[in-house]
């Protein structure tokens, strides 16, 4: 158990985190997505989230997520409120 639980806590190497962000500068070389239209789409993100909710705009991370039979779009937000009704926007 005592194992389990340091395996859960370990902080990973250099070597995992390089490997991570080389599989999403190939997946974005893949799937044809530019820095311009991947801001485009963290915009859009931010203008429809907020008319529901306060977000603290300068947290929002956009990115993708390559599994064996899908790519997913994986959105982070930190949401500071939601708006109850469209009058309290």
């Amino acid at each position: 158990m005592l194992k389990a639980i340091q395996n859960f806590f370990q902080q990973r190497g250099s070597a995992d985190t390089a490997k991570k962000r080389l599989g999403v500068v190939l997946m974005h070389d893949r799937l044809d997505i530019s820095p311009q239209l991947m801001e485009a789409i963290k915009n859009d993100i931010i203008d429809v989230l907020s008319r529901y909710m306060e977000i603290d705009r300068g947290t929002i991370k956009v990115d993708f997520e390559k599994g064996k039979d899908y790519t997913a779009l994986i959105s982070n937000v930190h949401i500071k409120r939601v708006y109850r009704n469209a009058a309290a926007m």
